[in-house]
């Protein structure tokens, strides 16, 4: 009988099943497509859902990382009766939580087929499937020799052989949040009147006590229970004995890439979608839910496939983007809302402006679950709607429903497409300053006005007329005007990077060059961090693609903005057209400073300024950094303060110096670990180099070595050094008398700092023979 059931099985479970629109259903085969979500052991309430990861794509992902690696341990679906945390290595109940999409179902199906299959869970010999939404069918009492009998007919009168081994059971109970009957396992155990309980699993009881006396062990004693359910549910199974609580966290990196390479099937084709979703952080924010990440491959594959045919592009901007995720989901996946009768453009505009209505309403109003009343009151038939824009939920009890769009970002996309076509273009532009203008701290319109901006772009307006017909052109104009006047006008950091958002969302490339020029300097930085910008690496992109057709930006401050290597990565293809370009306080690491000297080595470089102290530089970055500045002709002021340089670095950088190419004027070494013994070096640099005039190594380790370098300064004819900064290196009075005797033959120098060193009234004497000897140092 456990060939026949394993054979039963193994067929019933070979293709799994997923809603893509309006009721249409595709099968995929379980083993090739299947990628295991990642699954933490973890408490009730205490998994990766409750803990708030406010950012997206990248940022997102890091975080769920981090707090994985540091709280949890990560468990596969073979391993779920094995755990280190549970309280049976073997047997036991199991509950596995997840939300919506993350492949809660999916993941039981794999387990019963790999069971049936032999790869899995040796110790149960025989494994049941139910579905709560299947228990929801039942009408009045049943017992669990029936329930097993409906499902699995095969057994017959052998059935009664399986309680005779209750430890060789496991029974799989997928999906509590659809349960109609409400199961309350934070009841004490005696609590339970008799007509409720379960003693024999030829016993009739209602469906909910029998689930009940499963999960509690009070029928079938020994049996093993695996339970699969939403997080909102956790909380009714409090006194349920589990033994172990596990959490769907959904796909990382890694998962994500192996979904693409089973989805399509082609590495090279898996590779450039991986790294198109990895450039639009919203995206791939989405795809950490297995449901998301395959309704967005399936209504993005289509352009990926067609680019191996043509020269056809992806969509740029998060408009685009998601004008072609709605164009998909009407065309390529039949989107037939009117029993299988042509779908004009007038009915599908008819049914996105009411959608967007029902989006507008949830963003004003600052609703994300709606119910049916929201529904009636947008006129949105659920049947219209589902699953292609709204995913339904089942509210405990299982008497009401309750909706919520896809992603967030959609609902946003919706409603900016339903106000653009419908919108007044005289009154369009109150109508958008008065939501940017929201108070502090509300940002319920920020990307509901990107969207609205982006839907003015070429490309964008092409895919919507493809399906709904031409857009507004006098909406396009005003929106066009708007976005100018914002981009002239913005004051704060804030509003600057709006507007930012707003001219890439548009891809009007006059008016990136219009407002790039009119601006001349744009500031998101400063030397305070609690005065700068944070910007995410989307905000770089969109940094980096306004700024790419200006031919020359006058300052570009990015101080404390937190860019980090994947910042200035986005940012490279527009910074060498600044001619001061502030980077303070960016962590850039080995890749970030490799990536600047790249720039620099550019033969149109225009970098004239540039700022990269407070970075953490090393002696490794600045080796990298060297290659740059020796074929740099462009750059004059280079700061460096507050890094980690030391001695290789300090040899690096004069190297650099020595270079014909390198046109530095001043240098900013202060805090950087130097010690005398680099003095040697650097005083054949001052000789070598005919541009320095001003070297500031404050605060490092020189010692007595400090003196050798005023010497040296002083003495060469050949040495244009106006200004030598020495504060802070501990020079003491031991040869400062040897510069009341040094030569005399360069007269630029005219400021030297030895301040806040260990000098004593015994130097003032050669201080004092020092500015006789030398009329053009003015400060000593």
């Amino acid at each position: 009988i456990q060939t026949q059931h394993k054979s039963f099985l193994l067929q019933t479970s070979e293709d799994f099943w997923v809603n893509t629109a309006a009721g249409k259903r595709d099968g995929f085969c379980l083993e090739k497509c299947y990628t295991q979500p990642v699954i933490v052991v973890s408490g009730p309430g205490q998994g990766v859902s409750g803990r708030t990861l406010t950012v997206r794509g990248k940022r997102r992902e890091e975080g769920q990382r981090k707090l994985i690696k540091s709280q949890w341990e990560t468990v596969r679906i073979s391993q779920l009766f094995r755990s280190s945390f549970g309280k049976s290595s073997l047997s036991g109940t199991v509950v596995v939580s997840g939300p919506a999409g993350s492949g809660k179902t999916t993941m039981v199906q794999k387990i019963v087929r790999d069971w049936a299959d032999g790869k899995i869970y040796h110790q149960f010999h025989f494994v049941f499937l139910f579905k709560f939404r299947d228990l929801n069918d039942i009408a009045g009492r049943t017992s669990i020799k029936k329930l097993i009998l409906d499902s699995y007919p095969h057994f017959g009168s052998g059935v009664e052989h399986l309680w005779e081994q209750p430890q060789g059971l496991l029974f799989i109970l997928d999906s509590l949040e659809e349960f109609k009957h409400r199961i309350d396992l934070t009841e004490p155990r005696g609590s339970t009147l008799p007509e409720r309980q379960c003693f024999h699993p030829e016993c009739l009881c209602e469906v909910s006590d029998i689930v009940r006396c499963l999960i509690r062990q009070d029928v079938l004693k020994g049996c093993s229970v695996l339970l699969t359910t939403r997080p909102t549910e956790l909380q009714t199974l409090g006194n349920a004995g589990v033994n172990l609580w596990a959490e769907i966290v959904g796909f990382l990196k890694e998962q994500r890439k192996e979904f693409l390479a089973r989805y399509f099937g082609d590495r090279r084709l898996a590779e450039a979608a991986f790294t198109y979703l990895e450039q639009n952080d919203v995206l791939y924010s989405m795809c950490d839910n297995p449901s998301y990440c395959r309704i967005i491959c399936y209504s993005l594959a289509p352009g990926f496939r067609r680019m191996q045919e043509t020269q056809e592009t992806l969509p740029t901007t998060v408009t685009q983007l998601f004008a072609s995720y709605m164009s998909n989901i009407f065309k390529n996946h039949q989107f037939n809302i009117y029993k299988h009768r042509a779908v004009s453009a007038e009915q599908i505009r008819d049914l996105v402006l009411r959608i967007g209505q029902l989006a507008y309403l949830g963003i004003c109003e600052n609703i994300h679950d709606f119910n049916e009343r929201h529904l009636n009151r947008c006129n949105v038939e659920r049947s219209h709607a589902l699953p292609g824009f709204l995913m339904q939920h089942m509210e405990p009890g299982g008497s009401q429903s309750h909706f919520s769009f896809v992603h967030v970002t959609l609902q946003e996309f919706l409603a900016a497409l339903s106000k653009y076509l419908t919108a007044d273009s005289q009154s369009l532009r109150p109508f958008l300053t008065q939501l940017l203008d929201s108070p502090p701290g509300d940002n319920r319109f920020k990307t509901f006005l990107r969207f609205i901006v982006g839907l003015s772009s070429p490309r964008s307006a092409q895919i919507i007329k493809d399906l709904l017909g031409p857009l507004p052109h006098g909406v396009t104009c005003s929106l066009i005007d708007w976005v100018k006047t914002q981009a002239e006008i913005s004051s704060s950091k804030r509003r600057l990077l709006e507007s930012m958002h707003y001219l890439f969302e548009s891809q009007h490339t006059g008016l990136m060059q219009h407002a790039a020029g009119l601006r001349g300097t744009l500031t998101f930085g400063d030397d305070f961090p609690y005065n700068a910008l944070r910007l995410t690496p989307v905000d770089c992109t969109v940094l980096g693609a306004v700024l790419r057709p200006y031919d020359k930006v006058q300052e570009l401050n990015l101080s404390n903005c937190g860019l980090g290597t994947e910042g200035i990565q986005r940012l490279a293809s527009a910074v060498h057209k600044c001619k001061v370009l502030r980077l303070r306080g960016n962590n850039l690491t080995d890749d970030g400073v490799k990536l600047l000297s790249e720039t620099l080595k550019r033969e149109d470089c225009k970098i004239q300024t540039l700022d990269l102290s407070s970075n953490g530089i090393s002696h490794t970055d600045a080796q990298e950094l060297a290659k740059g500045l020796s074929s740099n002709s462009s750059l004059t002021q280079l700061d460096l303060r507050q890094n980690k340089l030391g001695d290789t670095g300090a040899t690096n950088l004069c190297e650099a110096l020595s270079s014909p190419q390198c046109k530095i004027r001043s240098l900013l070494l202060c805090e950087n670990l130097i010690r005398g013994k680099v003095v040697e070096k650097l005083t054949l640099t001052l000789s070598a180099n005919w541009s320095l005039t001003s070297l500031n190594l404050n605060k490092n380790k020189l010692g007595d070595q400090g003196i050798r370098l005023v010497i040296a300064a002083l003495g060469q004819r050949s040495c244009t050094l106006q200004t030598l900064e020495l504060e802070a290196n501990g020079i003491t009075d031991a040869h400062i008398e040897d510069l009341a005797v040094a030569p005399a033959t360069n007269a630029a120098l005219t400021k030297v700092n030895l301040s806040d060193n260990l000098l004593t009234d015994q130097s003032v004497l050669a201080l004092s023979t020092l500015t006789r000897r030398h009329p053009s140092l003015q400060t000593i």
